[in-house]
């Protein structure tokens, strides 16, 4: 089944009878459904990242977690994201694989990237209305319950889990 998000025009897969609709074919984006959720082989574009975010926000209801976890797992899904592209060299290719699964406790967000080192938090406040970034790290400390980063075949993968209320 697909719907149009926020009234951008847009059609987007959403779940159904428990299991995912995966999206039609995007260049550079790779998605199998995976026991409890999905994992996405790409390279950034928007229309992969558009993919994802629905996908993303789509697997609470897929598989019966808290529904209301859908948009905080997606946000943390697009800042992580945006994050690598952001601290990627320009004009190259950014390879990502994001994984999204519903668990026992939860949403885990798992986003693997190729960036070296680790992600770095700035002294931005979340409700500054000057800065134009910075509010990555600390926005993972507000949505998540927990966090960390890892090594990972690609580079490394930062590991979100978000927790019912």
């Amino acid at each position: 089944m697909t719907v149009t998000v926020h009234g951008t025009g847009t059609l987007y897969p959403i779940a159904v009878d428990g299991r995912l609709a995966l999206p039609g074919p995007v260049q550079g984006l790779a998605v199998t459904e995976q026991e409890r959720g999905f994992r996405a082989e790409m390279t950034a574009s928007l229309e992969a990242f558009s993919a994802v975010r629905a996908l993303t926000r789509s697997v609470p209801t897929a598989y019966g977690a808290d529904p209301e976890l859908g948009e905080s797992a997606e946000l943390v899904a697009s800042e992580l994201m945006g994050n690598v592209v952001r601290a990627s060299p320009e004009d190259e290719p950014v390879p990502l694989i994001v994984e999204v699964y519903a668990v026992s406790t939860g949403i885990e967000v798992i986003v693997h990237d190729a960036v070296p080192g680790q992600p770095s938090r700035c002294d931005v406040a979340l409700d500054s209305t000057e800065a134009l970034s910075g509010r990555g790290l600390h926005l993972l400390d507000l949505l998540t319950d927990l966090w960390t980063v890892e090594s990972s075949p690609l580079g490394k993968k930062i590991w979100c889990r978000l927790r019912s209320a």
